[in-house]
């Protein structure tokens, strides 16, 4: 994949053509900069202004690109901005959960269009499946803003084969080795499934400003999941066997509490948000409510949490020396006690003066659709989904 100065990486060079490449570099340049001039355009990235022309024609009869405004001149005719039309295209993102789906439709910016939770309950058959691509399709012929929807990405909560065609493991849907229908034959788009927390990693990193690396990290009712973003691009690790990102389950009490896995002393265990719910009857916002008040069971069941909590952020950090991103709904609560977390982070000596690493992800908790959505924006600007056969 390219990187966000449009360069591709090495290793991938050889199987694509010139002619390609600088289009899709073209296409990246202006939608990280929003607009450009040919001559700029062409001084920015070593190109030909013929090479630079003939790019802009294609991508405008595409409607990505579409004249601005005109610019100061120092002589002569006034040269014209070539501006991103990010509404030229619309991208769909599915978040699966037990009881709901949650949809969003974002624009090429990652802009959110729309959105709305259904109620249906998970079912991995293909009256399942086949009833969220009707609802897709609704929402598309309802919603006036969204126009040529270039695919439909799904963040599912558990992992799949390397494949994509069975779930190994899906705890929250009570849900192992089974594979999936053939969704691409379900739905009448393009479709992408992948693992919800490598989705949400992938939305938090893209939308993120000057971040192209981080750790993401989503706490969920049943524990931690995560995913690693290198170069803008999930990392699935060299085995490729599904375990990149399981933070979860680093042990960090021996012999502690059992975990789902089947080990014991997971973080999982420690900082799943069920710790949180056991003195309020499931109400996370409750908790709060309480823990402001000086609830004295809230204030220690809280500070056992943010010592495990800080203890495997420290782990991460001297692991990877990576930015770390917490995400899920426990990101808008610890916004308020951040200082307190990085004043536990700050006990290792190691991590005493390095506590820039850590922010919370700003997405009110839809990174995992909105990321799932925004797969299909990557491939329109390297060219995967417009490929060899458009090239001019």
């Amino acid at each position: 994949m390219f990187n966000l100065n449009g360069y591709l990486m090495a290793d991938q060079f050889s199987n694509r053509s010139v002619k390609l490449i600088n289009k899709s570099r073209v296409l990246q340049y202006l939608y990280w900069n929003s607009c450009e001039t040919q001559m700029n355009l062409s001084k920015s990235l070593r190109l030909s202004l013929p090479t630079i022309t003939q790019a802009i024609q294609d991508f405008k009869e595409m409607g990505l690109l579409q004249e601005g405004d005109a610019t100061e001149s120092s002589g002569g005719r006034k040269p014209r901005l070539i501006a991103f039309n990010f509404d030229a295209y619309h991208s769909i993102g599915v978040e699966i959960r037990r009881h709901h789906v949650y949809i969003v439709a974002i624009n090429l910016k990652g802009d959110v269009v729309y959105e709305c939770t259904y109620k249906l309950l998970f079912e991995n058959k293909i009256e399942y499946w086949s009833t969220i691509n009707a609802m897709i399709s609704r929402l598309t012929e309802e919603t006036p803003v969204i126009r040529q929807i270039l695919g439909v990405g799904i963040a599912f909560p558990g992992e799949l084969s390397a494949d994509k065609i069975y779930i190994e493991r899906a705890t929250v849907l009570g849900v192992k080795n089974e594979p999936l229908p053939d969704l691409q034959q379900i739905f009448d788009y393009d479709v992408d499934i992948d693992y919800a927390a490598h989705m949400g990693g992938f939305g938090a990193v893209w939308l993120a400003q000057g971040l192209s690396d981080a750790v993401y990290l989503i706490v969920t009712d049943n524990g931690i999941a995560g995913s690693l973003i290198l170069n803008n691009q999930i990392f699935r690790g060299s085995c490729q066997n599904g375990k990149s990102g399981a933070f979860g389950h680093m042990v960090l009490v021996p012999d502690g509490k059992p975990c789902f896995c089947g080990g014991k002393g997971c973080w999982s265990t420690y900082c799943a948000l069920s710790n949180l719910y056991e003195l309020t009857d499931n109400d996370l916002n409750e908790f709060f409510m309480k823990l402001e008040k000086g609830d004295s069971g809230c204030l220690s069941q809280w500070e056992d949490y943010l010592t495990y909590f800080a203890q495997a952020l420290a782990n991460i950090r001297l692991g990877l020396d990576m930015n770390i991103i917490v995400g899920g709904k426990i990101a808008r609560y610890l916004k308020q006690y951040l200082p307190m977390l990085i004043e536990k982070i700050k006990r290792y000596p190691s991590l005493k003066d390095d506590t820039d690493f850590l922010s919370l992800d700003s997405s009110d908790g839809n990174a995992m659709a909105i990321g799932a959505a925004l797969v299909f924006v990557d491939r329109l600007l390297t060219g995967e989904s417009w490929g060899e056969e458009n090239e001019k």
